[in-house]
């Protein structure tokens, strides 16, 4: 999974806080979503302050949710964004404030955190590359220091696909075609 040092860095913060949570999943969802990476956090009732459960979403693309559940954990009472998380790779330090109020009080911490973590641009790019090679493409480089390297500066593709008319099939030829890929078969 290309956001697991994302997820083992949260898992370590909350961890160390003493609120390790009693699920940990990370994966990705299919094509129809983007092919994009996720986090499930949850904590059962018996790891929180004892009227239900916790659960904290992560979506690569949109940041942190959370849940509030029954005491069976897929009685959702409340579903929404963690407003205090205000970047979609949060620093898991601050991830884990929200955590805690959220597992003792059941409720979000009255602040705001835009604090991005440190290793966000490196799981960007390993979730891009991740996407690219499901489509049968090859990896992109990070520009070190921001900059462009020889090989990306000034090289770039435009396509147009019309999604009333061209087919799923259509398309992923046509991108395959556009960075110099072999049709699949």
């Amino acid at each position: 999974m290309p956001h697991w040092p994302y997820v083992q860095a949260v898992d370590d913060a909350l961890t160390a806080r003493g609120i390790p949570p009693g699920t940990v999943r990370g994966g990705h969802h299919g094509l129809e979503r983007g092919i994009t990476c996720y986090i499930t956090l949850a904590w059962d009732v018996s790891r929180t302050s004892g009227r239900g459960g916790i659960r904290l979403d992560w979506e690569e693309r949109q940041g942190w949710y959370y849940a509030l559940t029954a005491l069976n954990a897929f009685d959702v009472l409340l579903y929404t964004v963690v407003t205090a998380l205000r970047t979609p790779v949060a620093d898991p330090e601050r991830v884990a404030d929200v955590a805690e109020e959220l597992v003792r009080f059941r409720r979000l911490p009255d602040v705001e955190y835009r604090e991005e973590w440190e290793g966000a641009r490196e799981v960007r790019a390993a979730a891009n590359d991740f996407r690219r090679g499901h489509l049968g493409l090859g990896p992109l480089r990070l520009p070190q220091d921001g900059a462009d390297s020889e090989e990306t500066a000034g090289n770039g593709v435009r396509l147009t696909i019309d999604t009333q008319a061209d087919t799923y099939d259509q398309a992923a030829a046509a991108l395959r075609a556009a960075y110099g890929r072999d049709a699949k078969a």
